[in-house]
């Protein structure tokens, strides 16, 4: 349900295939090989995530695999770095770069899979992430730029047709929210309306000491309302996992939201559908063991002596469907761009030398000088150059 009452699933219909959910089924594999093989790592919360992972790559954001920097993507920000497997995995279905070898290397020196996402080491990483809190924090940094950008260099286009809109989506766990930097991000990106910012707050109430309820009892959900964020409720099927209708009609709400930033609350199973496992705190930060990961394997109806597969077929269908996706996505922007350009020619200019990372000319003319020996407080001459390059 939404803030306002009404019900998303009336929003937006998913066509969800046999081969999406084959998809889900080998994420949830590999998580819990990859944290198997190495025999550390954070499964739990990668299992459950996968379904919702995997609509934001394939369904919502606007990303494009072959170019990772394009200009006009949508950034997305994993706050829940431990969780780095739900991002890893969908690098590698989507094309990245990343390969079934790179995950198998997980969390091992020199490999592109560390535990923790880092920026500039994987392409499709758009920012480190692990301290609980700061990637929630940065992603709310994120939005502000973006909406400087925007001013910038495109002030007068109406709300979603411009190049420059791109949005920030968020995966934060329970622990990104106790945190007070989030508290503090949040308040002020509700304050600032920051209606292209979605967050998505994993609610799988377990963390590695147990039940948040020995923490964590506040209504989350209240607090982000009061901040001024729209807000929606994903409840979980009957059998414990993504209500993926649900969490996408919230997605595609958020995507229509004119002056708010977006905030869901997405109950979840961590481990899910482990057996033993699901929903306890060994499942949070330690591998599940070669017995339960083939009872779970089992469970999917995949081979439980299988580890680290992925049916080709399953992976190339849904890689071709997001390869249609995307070009004709940035088929559209390109176009939008284009005309942009043509008509802000000047504005042209300055972001190719914003892009270039080229100073303007004669930049330092109005710069101060000072006489060798001579005194001035650091203050004085500090805020004297930083009015100048004002």
């Amino acid at each position: 349900m939404t803030s306002n009452g009404t019900t998303d699933r009336q929003r937006a219909q998913l066509d969800w295939t046999a081969a999406d959910e084959s998809a889900v089924k080998y994420l949830r594999a590999l998580a819990m090989d990859a944290v198997q093989k190495v025999g550390n790592g954070h499964p739990g919360t990668a299992m459950a995530l996968a379904p919702a992972a995997y609509l934001l790559f394939q369904r919502v954001m606007r990303h494009d695999p072959s170019d990772p920097r394009w200009l006009g993507r949508d950034r997305f920000v994993l706050s829940a770095g431990h969780s780095s497997l739900t991002l890893y995995s969908e690098l590698f279905l989507s094309g990245y770069g990343l390969t079934m070898e790179d995950l198998q290397s997980f969390r091992t020196w020199g490999s592109r899979t560390p535990g923790h996402p880092e920026f500039g080491h994987t392409a499709g990483v758009e920012t480190t992430t692990g301290p609980l809190g700061q990637g929630l924090a940065t992603a709310v940094g994120m939005a502000m730029s973006a909406r400087y950008e925007r001013g910038l260099f495109d002030p007068q286009t109406p709300d979603g047709e411009s190049p420059f809109d791109h949005r920030i989506w968020v995966i934060a766990s329970d622990g990104d929210l106790e945190e007070g930097v989030t508290s503090e991000a949040s308040s002020l990106a509700g304050m600032q309306k920051l209606n292209r910012l979605c967050v998505i707050w994993d609610d799988n109430h377990i963390s590695i000491e147990g039940d948040t309820a020995v923490a964590f009892t506040e209504d989350v959900v209240a607090r982000y309302e009061a901040y001024g964020w729209a807000t929606h409720s994903v409840d979980r099927l009957p059998d414990g996992d993504i209500d993926r209708e649900a969490l996408y009609a919230a997605l595609t709400a958020a995507t229509t939201e004119p002056d708010r930033p977006t905030f869901i609350r997405m109950r979840t199973t961590i481990a899910w559908p482990a057996p033993a496992a699901q929903n306890t705190a060994k499942a949070h930060g330690s591998a599940l063991g070669a017995a339960e990961v083939a009872a779970t394997k089992a469970a999917l109806g995949l081979d439980p002596e299988a580890s680290f597969a992925f049916d080709p077929a399953v992976l190339a269908e849904v890689r071709t469907a997001l390869t249609s996706r995307v070009a004709a996505e940035r088929a559209a922007w390109q176009a939008g761009f284009d005309a942009w350009r043509a008509g802000q020619p000047d504005r042209a200019r300055l972001l190719e030398r914003l892009l270039a990372g080229e100073l303007p000319a004669g930049f330092d003319a109005a710069f101060p000088s000072y006489e060798v020996g001579g005194s001035v407080a650091t203050r004085k001459a500090s805020g004297e150059v930083i009015n100048a390059v004002a």
